[in-house]
């Protein structure tokens, strides 16, 4: 077993979680205001007897942020190269231009600073720049070739507070020439270290934070009901959920409220911890496909999917709602599923897709690349004449 795998196997004292799992986390997790600068350290330790030579890849917005600036002038020269900006659900290609980079420049680790396509751009160019002999990122992504063992080590730190990619083993990739928005995974691909760093979500604008709240939410909440739940991924998500619901409005409202930010992004974090061991479910093997087609944020997209979902999984998992519910200091399930309500309608979430774009032409799309793993592990299976249908009602048809 790899040795960053944490294997655990225990008798449940819950029903519909697993009796035994196996649990993948960064080696190094670090959360909290000003953990950005232990990145120096980190980074010095993972390359010894080498000097660190890094490839730097940055959001665009956040490359010019006191947060960013104050992380870039303790590295100093370490920082050897760097990319800054990446693509919207990043092509193949961006992931083969950022091996090429940081081959050129000798890199021997790396840094990103972003929100998830940065993530899931770089984590995917760590491990495919591991290769002996660099093949394009498409043979990986289609599966003609098998991926690495290993990645060069690389040190995440999330600028969002949603999509949990600093800590999972699996990127979101679009390929273009195939007209086909999903993932590569690998239990290498999860970095050496995440810092989690509140700091760098203070500049958020509020559509930004609805976005990736939503996600972020999205994620604890069918983590709790998926199919591979288990008694530590439920633990996580619970207080995800917990915390996400109390403070999210007031980062939304307040985007300088210190506290409300630190709470999102642990809530955030605690969510990313939950759902990368127990997988997903149908919002985001829906999500990725209806996102695709219009060119949405996928924190947007799953904010619409989310109570629709809920309300097609309610009944087969309604004790399960329930149980949660109470742990949020709710009633019962009815309510949480109000509460989630409440807050899309408070964050100003379009209650479907029409407005959006959705028509009946994506429909057969959809339908086709849903099948995913977070399908999967929805706990009511949805047929194609039943998602069919799902559609319809996003689209204002039914």
């Amino acid at each position: 077993m790899p040795d960053f795998a944490l294997t655990a196997t225990m008798e449940m004292m819950m029903t519909d979680t697993l009796h035994a799992y196996s649990s993948y986390f960064p080696p190094a997790l670090h959360f909290g205001c000003g953990c950005r600068r232990l990145s120096v350290e980190i980074v010095d330790a993972l390359c010894v007897p080498a000097a660190p030579r890094i490839f730097l890849v940055c959001s665009q917005s956040v490359y010019g942020q006191e947060p960013a600036r104050d992380l870039l002038a303790a590295l100093g020269p370490r920082v050897v190269a760097m990319r800054i900006g990446v693509p919207h659900d990043p092509p193949l290609s961006c992931v083969d231009e950022i091996i090429a980079a940081a081959r050129v420049c000798g890199a021997n680790a790396f840094l990103a600073i972003g929100g998830g396509s940065v993530m899931d751009a770089t984590k995917t160019a760590a491990l495919l720049a591991a290769a002996p002999t660099p093949q394009p990122a498409a043979e990986y992504f289609r599966g003609q070739r098998p991926l690495p063992a290993r990645s060069l080590p690389l040190v995440a730190l999330p600028t969002t507070a949603g999509t949990g990619a600093e800590i999972t083993k699996n990127a979101v990739l679009t390929d273009v020439e195939k007209d086909n928005k999903g993932s590569i995974r690998s239990p290498a691909m999860i970095p050496a270290a995440a810092l989690v760093d509140p700091d760098f979500t203070l500049a958020l604008p509020a559509q930004v934070t609805a976005d990736s709240g939503m996600d972020a939410l999205t994620q604890a909440l069918e983590s709790y009901v998926s199919t591979g739940a288990s008694e530590l991924s439920r633990g996580l998500a619970e207080r995800a959920v917990a915390l996400l619901l109390r403070w999210l409005p007031q980062a939304y409202a307040d985007g300088s409220h210190a506290e409300a930010r630190l709470r999102v992004a642990e809530g955030s974090m605690l969510t990313a911890l939950a759902f990368s061991q127990s997988g997903l479910g149908a919002v985001h093997g829906l999500a990725h496909p209806v996102g695709h087609v219009l060119n949405l944020a996928h924190g947007l997209t799953c904010a619409v999917l989310l109570p629709h979902i809920m309300r097609w999984n309610y009944d087969c998992r309604r004790d399960d709602w329930s149980r949660l519910a109470r742990a949020c200091g709710l009633a019962d399930g009815a309510a949480l599923l109000r509460a989630v309500e409440a807050l899309a309608t408070e964050l100003r979430v379009p209650g479907n897709l029409r407005g959006l774009g959705l028509r009946e032409e994506h429909f057969a799309y959809i339908v086709r690349h849903c099948r995913s793993g977070s399908m999967k592990a929805n706990p009511r299976a949805m047929s194609d004449d039943e998602v069919l249908a799902m559609l319809r009602v996003l689209a204002g048809l039914g």
